[in-house]
C-alpha cells in the first residue's frame, strides 16, 4: 500500500491569511504536487493538536477528495510505524529524532527539506544534526546543488569541532540528496485575454517591450536593484522600441519602496516603471502574461533555489538572472534564459562576528553579505539587450523555458524523486545498524529526561510501585466530586486518569488497601501510566491515604 507521511502544521502548508514567502509557497505546491502525483493509496499526518488534525483533513478533503487521509499526535508515535517515512517541511529534525528516539529509532525514516539556510536558527538546526540521534536511513533534501554545497560544508566543519572536543572519529549525519522544488506548470498557462488587459491596464503598447520582475521587493533580504536598473538602463538607451519594467510583488518595508522606485527614477530614466502588488488573485496568476521576459538579480545568501524563474519559464518567459545559487541548476544559458556572472570577494568574517554577538540582525547580516557581491552589469545589458530587441529569439527561448519547466520541475516529474527517496530510506533501514541505540537504565533523550527520575532527588519519599495505599476516611466518588469542582483542584486534567479509571480505582480501594501496581492493572496502556499521576492527584485531595 502507498502511503506518505508529513508533519503537517497548517501554517507551513497554505499561503492564505499570511505573508507570501518561499517556504510557504513550497509547502502548499508540494502538498498539492504530492497528492495528485503520488498515487497515494492514503495519507498520514503528525499534528500537534486536534485543530490541526482537522485541518489537515479539511485540506486533504479539498484538494484529493476521496483519498483516505488520518491524523495523529506526538503522543501515540506507533501509528506511524506503517508510514515508512514521514516528511517534515524543513530542515530542523533533531526534535523529530529525539521523540522518535524514544518510541523506536528504526519504526520509519525521518526527511527534512532545505528553505533559507542563512539564519542562525538554520544553521543551529543543521549543526545539531550531527548531536541528534539521525540514522543512515534519514535523509536533508537540499534544493539545489548549491544549497548541498553549503550544507555539507557547514557540516562538515562541525564534524571537525566534534572530534576534536570529544575525540569522535566519526560523526555521522543524515544523507544530503538534491531534489528541486517543483510546481504546477498547467497553473501558470496564459490566461485568456490577461496579456491584453494587463497591458492595456499599464499603458504598454504590443510593440513595447516590458521586462518583469516577481516577488518580495526587499534590498534585505531578495536584491540589490541598482545593477538591474543600470542594466536595463543601457540597454534600453539602444532599443529601437520603449521598455518598461513591471514590478510585481510587495514591497517589504517603506525604506524598500523607497529605494525600488527612487532608484528606478535616478539610474534607469530611459525605463517605464510600474508596479503591481502581485500577493493576491487575479493578479498572482495573471500578472506573467503582462511580460516578454524576465528578470530576477538575485545578490542575496537569503535565496537557495528560487521558484520565481522556473514559475516564469512555466509561463513562457525567457529569464535574466544572476548566476547563483538554484538559478545555477534551473536556467538553461543561452537556451531558456541568460544567467548573468556574479563576482565575490572579501572576507566575511567581520559579518559573521557582529551577528554572532547579536550586533547584526539578520537583515543585516544579509545586507552585509551582499556588499561583497557584484553582478556584472555589463553582461546582464547584453542579455537584456538581446531579448529586447529580438522578438523571435524571444518567443524561443520562451518556448524552451517553457517545455523545460514541464519536463524537470512539473510536480509530476519531481513527486516520483521524493517517493524513489523514501524507498531508498525504507531499504536502508531494514539492512542498516543503528548509531547510538538507546540502552535500558539510561535516559532514553538526556537533555529531555523523565522529570521524574531527573528531579528524584526533590521529593522526601518516592513512592515504589509496591506501596499500599486505602481510602480517607468518607472518601468516595461523591466527595471527590465536590473537591474536584473546587477551582485550581484540577490542572491538566488530560494528563489524569479518564473517570471511567478514577471510579474504578475508587472501588478497588473500597474493597481494602491496594498497591500501585494493583491500581496500574485496572487499566491498559497509556492510561495504565497515568494510574500512579492519579493516585497522587487523590492523595493532593486527601481521598486517598498511603498505608504506613
Amino acid at each position: 500500500m502507498r502511503r506518505a507521511a508529513l508533519y503537517y502544521h497548517p501554517e507551513g502548508y497554505t499561503t492564505a491569511g499570511g505573508p507570501v514567502i518561499g517556504r510557504r509557497v513550497a509547502g502548499e505546491e508540494f502538498l498539492r504536487g504530492l497528492l495528485r502525483h503520488g498515487g497515494l493509496e492514503e495519507v498520514v499526518a503528525l499534528v500537534q493538536s486536534e485543530a490541526h488534525r482537522e485541518a489537515f483533513i479539511d485540506h486533504v478533503a479539498a484538494i484529493a477528495p476521496g483519498l483516505p487521509a488520518r491524523a495523529h499526535g506526538f503522543d501515540a508515535p506507533g501509528r506511524f510505524d506503517d508510514v515508512g517515512t514521514i516528511f517534515l517541511p524543513g530542515g530542523g529534525m533533531g526534535s523529530y529524532a529525539w521523540w522518535r528516539r524514544r518510541h523506536r529509532q528504526a519504526a520509519f525514516s525521518l526527511c527534512g527539506v532545505t528553505h533559507t539556510t542563512a539564519t542562525e536558527r538554520t544553521m543551529d538546526a543543521l549543526g545539531d544534526l550531527l548531536v541528534a540521534p539521525l540514522q543512515g536511513w534519514d535523509a536533508l533534501i537540499c534544493t539545489s546543488n548549491a544549497v548541498q554545497a553549503m550544507v555539507r560544508r557547514l557540516m562538515s566543519e562541525q564534524a571537525y569541532y566534534l572530534g576534536q572536543r570529544f575525540g569522535a572519529k566519526q560523526v555521522p549525519g543524515p544523507r544530503l540528496a538534491v531534489i528541486p522544488l517543483g510546481i504546477d506548470t498547467a497553473s501558470f498557462e496564459p490566461v485568456g485575454g490577461a496579456r491584453e488587459r494587463w497591458r492595456e491596464q499599464l499603458g504598454i503598447g504590443e510593440e513595447e517591450v516590458a521586462a518583469l520582475v516577481v516577488g518580495r521587493l526587499s534590498v534585505a533580504t531578495k536584491f540589490t536593484p541598482g545593477p538591474m536598473y543600470l542594466a536595463l538602463e543601457q540597454a534600453a538607451r539602444e532599443a529601437p522600441r520603449r521598455v518598461h519594467l513591471i514590478l510585481a510583488g510587495s514591497f517589504e518595508t517603506p525604506r524598500d519602496e523607497a529605494a525600488f522606485r527612487e532608484g528606478a527614477a535616478a539610474l534607469c530614466p530611459s525605463v517605464t516603471l510600474h508596479h503591481v502588488d502581485a500577493t493576491q488573485e487575479p493578479a498572482r496568476r495573471e500578472i506573467w502574461a503582462a511580460g516578454d521576459f524576465f528578470t530576477l538579480p538575485i545578490d542575496n545568501i537569503q535565496e537557495t533555489f528560487g521558484l520565481a524563474p522556473v514559475e516564469a519559464m512555466a509561463a513562457g518567459l525567457p529569464v535574466v538572472v544572476t548566476d547563483w545559487d538554484g538559478f545555477r541548476d534551473t536556467v538553461r544559458h543561452g537556451e531558456t534564459g541568460f544567467r548573468v556572472p556574479v563576482m565575490t570577494a572579501g572576507s566575511g568574517e567581520e559579518l559573521a562576528l557582529r551577528y554572532a554577538a547579536g550586533t547584526d540582525g539578520y537583515g543585516q547580516y544579509l545586507s552585509g553579505a551582499a556588499l561583497h557581491v557584484a553582478m556584472e552589469v555589463p553582461r546582464a545589458a547584453e542579455a537584456y539587450g538581446i531579448l529586447i530587441g529580438d522578438r523571435e529569439r524571444r518567443r524561443a527561448m520562451g518556448a524552451a523555458a517553457r517545455a523545460h519547466a514541464r519536463a524537470t520541475y512539473d510536480w509530476a516529474a519531481v513527486i516520483p524523486q521524493y517517493l524513489a527517496l523514501f524507498d531508498h530510506l525504507a531499504a536502508l533501514r531494514r539492512d542498516g545498524r543503528e548509531v547510538a541505540p538507546a540502552e535500558p537504565g539510561r535516559d532514553i533523550v538526556p537533555l529531555r529526561p523523565d522529570p521524574m527520575l531527573a528531579f528524584a532527588a526533590y521529593p522526601s519519599d518516592p513512592v515504589p510501585a509496591e506501596t499500599c495505599f486505602e481510602l480517607a476516611p468518607g472518601a468516595g466518588p461523591e466527595l471527590m466530586a465536590v473537591r474536584s469542582a473546587v477551582p485550581g483542584t484540577v490542572n491538566r486534567g488530560s494528563m489524569l486518569p479518564v473517570q471511567a479509571t478514577l471510579l474504578r480505582m475508587l472501588a478497588r480501594l473500597a474493597e481494602g488497601p491496594a498497591t500501585m501496581a494493583e491500581l496500574a492493572a485496572l487499566a491498559q496502556g497509556v492510561e495504565a501510566m497515568r494510574v500512579p499521576r492519579g493516585v497522587m492527584w487523590l492523595a493532593k485531595l486527601d481521598l486517598v491515604r498511603r498505608v504506613r
